[in-house]
Parts: C-alpha cells; sequence; structure tokens
C-alpha cells in the first residue's frame, strides 16, 4: 500500500509512529494535522471527533492530556489509515 499524496515531513513522521508495533502515544494536534491532510476531521460534540480518510471513518474521543495512549484507540486508528489505503 502507498500514502494517499506526499505528505509534509512531519505528517509523515506522526503516520509512521501510527504503524509502530509497540504503540507509541501519538500527540493528539499531529493526529489531526494529519487526517487533515488526507481527510477531514468533523467535531462530534461532548469531545469525540469524527475521522475520515478516503472515505473510510472512525470516531474518536480527545484524550484529557493530548497524546493517545490507549492501545485500542492506537489500533482502531491504525487500522482506518489501512482501510483508507495511506500507509508509510
Amino acid at each position: 500500500m502507498a500514502t494517499h499524496r506526499h505528505l509534509t515531513q512531519a505528517n509523515q513522521h506522526t503516520l509512521q509512529e501510527i504503524f509502530q508495533y509497540d504503540h507509541p502515544p501519538i500527540e493528539w494536534a499531529d493526529l489531526l494535522h494529519l487526517v487533515e491532510e488526507v481527510g477531514h476531521v468533523s467535531p462530534k460534540g461532548d469531545g469525540a471527533y469524527r475521522l475520515v480518510v478516503n472515505g473510510e471513518g472512525h470516531t474518536v474521543r480527545r484524550p484529557h492530556h493530548d497524546k493517545v495512549t490507549d492501545p485500542e484507540d492506537l489500533t482502531a486508528i491504525r487500522a482506518l489509515f489501512e482501510r483508507g489505503r495511506v500507509t508509510p
């Protein structure tokens, strides 16, 4: 699989972090910037956001500490990018 298009260096770095098997924490702002470059982000209220990548969507809650650390969230975000065909 290949990336949707050429990403900025910062967004390419975030995408690579998402696909690391040890699930490092992902900065919330970095995740939003990446999604906005390849798709769109829609606030749903009450701290939830709809992330859409190439027509594939996932809803996630904004973490209180501005880093996505929950392994289930990180796995779901990775799956979103895989379904949307945006990979490192």
